[in-house]
């Protein structure tokens, strides 16, 4: 029988929702609420994008609070409510929602490399015997949450790709953890292999340093095909000169500016760009999603 692993994150979103200050939907007309998919940890979630928040609060003179939606199904249900202003979600989701944001004012991350697209990295420990995709089989593994694109969506499909049925074949999996939680797991052994973006390997060895993790002893055995990095987007009814204040804050950060990187670097992203609905066709393809257009 293989074991599905999962946490349970609902009370611990209510409970940063609450720290957050939005605790009705009174209170969140007053604010500007942004929706940022929670990488499971919520805590480190919030933590990441403080200083994004605190930053975009200074730029726009707005009061902003974060929201955590754990599923697919909470974005849908907060985006049509009008319960969110913005949302910060992998392309995945932005696909499946798409009608409800405003087309026109899109931004795309840039990814800590600099591109606009990233993969998800299986990595082990090298003093294993798992050299292959095919050496998985019977092995636990410890994925991104399923909103993730890198981390969940194209992984699973790499696995099929390598004729391995996670269900069937793995002796274990977890949807959970950041790819700090995912590489710690995997360093102490917890799991045999891990998910994580195709840059926290190289962008975050200061901090698996901190976390007491010897990177030297992991390694990426493959990487998954690439997709878009995440998407910013307004929904369609919100004040085109909230809108435009965002946006404008966004474009202006910049990986050169010693404090624009510190913002970056601790939300895992190099920037922003313009984006148009169409950059994400292929991600459509990908998971079956009709267009609207």
């Amino acid at each position: 029988m293989i074991r599905k692993l999962s946490h349970g994150v609902v009370g611990l979103v209510f409970f940063f929702c609450l720290l957050a200050g939005v605790s009705s939907a009174e209170t969140a007309a007053q604010k500007i609420v942004i929706a940022v998919s929670p990488c499971s940890d919520v805590k480190l979630t919030f933590e990441k994008f403080h200083p994004l928040v605190a930053y975009l609060q200074a730029e726009t003179g707005s009061e902003i609070k974060l929201v955590f939606p754990p599923e697919a199904m909470e974005f849908e249900n907060q985006i049509k409510n009008k319960a969110i202003d913005f949302a910060f979600q992998d392309p995945n989701v932005y696909v499946q929602f798409a009608h409800w944001y405003d087309q026109g004012t899109l931004l795309k991350a840039i990814s800590p490399k600099g591109g606009v697209s990233q993969s998800g990295a299986i990595v082990v420990r090298k003093d294993s015997n798992i050299r292959t995709m095919k050496d998985l089989i019977g092995k636990s593994v410890m994925f991104g949450p399923r909103l993730s694109a890198s981390k969940w969506v194209v992984a699973k499909m790499l696995f099929e790709e390598n004729g391995i049925n996670i269900d069937k074949d793995l002796a274990a999996y977890a949807n959970c953890g950041c790819c700090e939680d995912i590489v710690f797991n995997v360093f102490l052994k917890a799991f045999d292999a891990g998910v994580v973006c195709d840059h926290f390997l190289e962008e975050h060895a200061k901090k698996q340093r901190e976390l007491g993790v010897n990177a030297q002893e992991l390694h990426v055995i493959a990487t998954t095909r690439l997709v878009p990095t995440r998407v910013f987007s307004a929904r369609k009814d919100l004040s085109n000169e909230i809108v435009a204040k965002f946006d404008k804050a966004l474009l202006k950060l910049d990986n050169n500016n010693p404090e624009h990187a510190k913002i970056l670097f601790s939300a895992e992203v190099g920037g922003f760009q313009p984006a148009k609905d169409e950059d994400y066709d292929d991600m459509r393809v990908l998971i079956g999603e009709k267009t609207n257009r």
